[in-house]
């Protein structure tokens, strides 16, 4: 299983076989580097781990207080001392990013757990032989006991979000640990055993909001940001950071920035040379007194990168999604810590509508959800594309359950405010089973830092009320206000800075003499509306296409009973005829390569 986990020479394997269990850890050991499993002082009880715990020194003296004695500073053997004091429960008290296996010999028992988000995902199935788990599903693939039989509801629902929903995979009889759950497997006579999951913290948003003023949460938020990046800001080790035009990357900055010497602090940005990010993050660099990196995202990267790509997401990543993986490894090479402006978005509000401020019958209000989906560019296929789509066969099996896991994907919420279901489909849907990608691929090369996920903070905005989150208004200015001279940089694709300054007055006036030049005939001069870091809908026609077509016109690829094989094809010629299809394409790249390596 390690093997199949994670089988080059960067990767430390950490291997344990006892009577009647087996613990592991594949890592880069950069974090946490002692050997594992992590052993109590009677050796009966042991502890793998992956990931990172913070805010540690009061639990530590907790449980100095009651006589432990700690042997390194290691993060497992924290996670098995709380387990030893509090059993199940130690989880709760918990701060980070991880994946924890304990197996528990008095009991007979193994105990997984995961931290609030998920961000160290866990895959698990019940076989004839017992329980096997592990950080990505093709580790399991190595147990003959397995069944290979995909699940095409999850295909399904992957072509149709671009992700999978709830704790779906591509194989029906393997499950993702659900966020925040203690999954429990006790060895039984006779049977393969039995699993219980229960969830040790629940996402809650507030029943009702204390009266406070904007500027009250926005010094909270203030304090509690900084906090959080403090929080994991440690040694004297080189630190980067992946950074954008954006908003989420450059508020981690300014805090590193005030915390790290630039000369310890690499900025990493990824794209086409003289995209709108690209010059953004530059500036911000300089302003941040940071070490500067960028590195052209080349059209033909995927030839060379796709299947690790979807080998590392076990194929439910879109490969357009995944260039990330493009640069990790020469990022790796300048900082052996990255840090990530993960779920700042889908936390801060950026899916959220005027529309959502209304109350509507049942079918309005799915209507209203689907249509703001729709409008974000969320909705690969929508329901009367897939009746095309889908062989008869297919949409035969899986029926309406695409469109009706998204229903209860809002309504399992427990409230009629849409804000609230959007902002918790997104943390409970999008963010682990999507955006969390781009932190796989980039943690195969080096550790990934994801201060918005911090206990405090995250908790935080579950007690703001939605109207503070509307356009990102409260991170907007919180953020403005701590670091104005990085909110003087604009945004990338707005071209507009944060606050009121000088080079807004110029970059108004830019845009006005850009209206007047394409008003007159004049686009040329005036230049284009904006400059992305990624084309494929161009490199998929262009330098692509040998293996675009190759890879989704084989026989082998048209046969798999899930297409139309003459959709499929229409689709890929409307599109190197000029339609723009690289999502819908990037989805079934990454579901045919995902059949090659792991099912053919």
């Amino acid at each position: 299983m390690g093997n199949a986990l994670e089988s080059d020479a960067r990767f430390k394997q950490h291997l344990f076989e006892g009577v009647g269990f087996g613990l592991g850890r594949v890592s880069l050991d950069i974090l946490n580097p002692q050997p594992q499993p992590i052993w109590s002082h009677d050796q009966s009880r042991c502890a793998v781990m992956e990931g990172e715990l913070y805010d540690q020194q009061g639990l530590r003296w907790e449980l100095e207080q009651r006589g432990v004695q700690f042997q390194a500073e290691s993060d497992a053997e924290l996670a098995l001392h709380l387990y030893e004091a509090y059993g199940e429960d130690f989880a709760e008290k918990l701060n980070g990013v991880f994946a924890i296996a304990i197996w528990d010999g008095d009991e007979r028992k193994m105990v997984v757990v995961n931290d609030r988000l998920s961000n160290q995902p866990v895959y698990y199935a019940l076989t004839r032989n017992g329980l096997i788990f592990g950080s990505g599903v093709r580790a399991l693939l190595t147990d003959p006991a397995l069944s290979c039989q995909t699940d095409r509801l999850a295909i399904a629902q992957f072509l149709t979000f671009d992700h999978v929903l709830d704790d779906r995979t591509f194989l029906e009889e393997v499950k993702l640990l659900p966020q925040a759950s203690l999954l429990t497997f006790r060895q039984t006579t006779g049977d393969a055993g039995r699993v219980s999951i229960r969830r040790y913290w629940e996402l809650k948003y507030a029943d009702a909001y204390p009266l406070r003023s904007e500027t009250d949460y926005v010094e909270e938020l203030k304090q509690l940001t900084r906090q959080a990046v403090a929080r994991r800001v440690s040694g004297e080790m080189p630190l980067g950071i992946l950074l954008s035009g954006g908003l989420d990357s450059r508020v981690l900055l300014g805090e590193l920035a005030d915390l790290v010497p630039g000369d310890r602090l690499h900025t990493f940005t990824w794209g086409i040379p003289g995209c709108d990010d690209s010059r953004s993050a530059k500036e911000l660099a300089k302003v941040a007194h940071a070490q500067h990196h960028f590195f052209e995202l080349k059209p033909d990267w995927l030839l060379e990168k796709a299947e690790e790509a979807v080998r590392i997401t076990d194929g439910m990543g879109n490969v357009t999604n995944l260039h990330a993986l493009a640069a990790a490894q020469e990022e790796s090479q300048l900082a052996r810590v990255v840090f990530k402006g993960f779920v700042g978005d889908a936390m801060m509000g950026y899916a959220l509508v005027k529309r959502f401020w209304g109350d509507y019958d049942e079918e309005t209000w799915f209507r209203a959800h689907l249509k703001t989906h729709t409008e974000l560019g969320l909705i690969t296929f929508n329901a009367q594309e897939q009746t095309r789509l889908f062989t008869d066969e297919f949409q035969r099996q899986i029926g309406d359950s695409v469109f009706e896991g998204y229903r209860m994907g809002l309504k399992r919420f427990g409230s009629r405010e849409m804000a609230m279901q959007r902002l918790y489909f997104d943390m409970t849907q999008r963010v682990p089973r999507m955006t969390l990608h781009g932190v796989e691929v980039m943690r195969s090369y080096a550790p990934v830092r994801l201060p918005f996920c911090d206990n405090d903070l995250y908790d935080f905005t579950l007690r703001v009320p939605p109207g503070y989150l509307f356009e990102r208004r409260l991170i907007a200015r919180a953020f403005s206000e701590a670091h104005p001279a990085l909110a003087k940089v604009p945004i990338a694709g707005s071209g507009m800075p944060m606050i009121a300054c000088s080079r807004e007055i110029t970059a108004r006036a830019w845009k006005l003499a850009q209206w007047h030049l394409r008003n007159h005939g004049l686009s040329r001069l005036a230049g284009p509306y904006a400059r992305p870091y990624k084309d494929y809908n161009l490199w998929f026609r262009t330098l692509l296409r040998p293996w675009v077509e190759e890879t989704l016109l084989n026989p082998t690829a048209l046969g798999r009973g899930y297409f139309n094989p003459d959709y499929l094809r229409k689709l890929v010629g409307a599109h190197m005829a000029g339609a723009e299809h690289a999502v819908r394409l990037g989805a079934f790249l990454s579901l045919e390569l995902w059949h090659k390596q792991f099912i053919d």
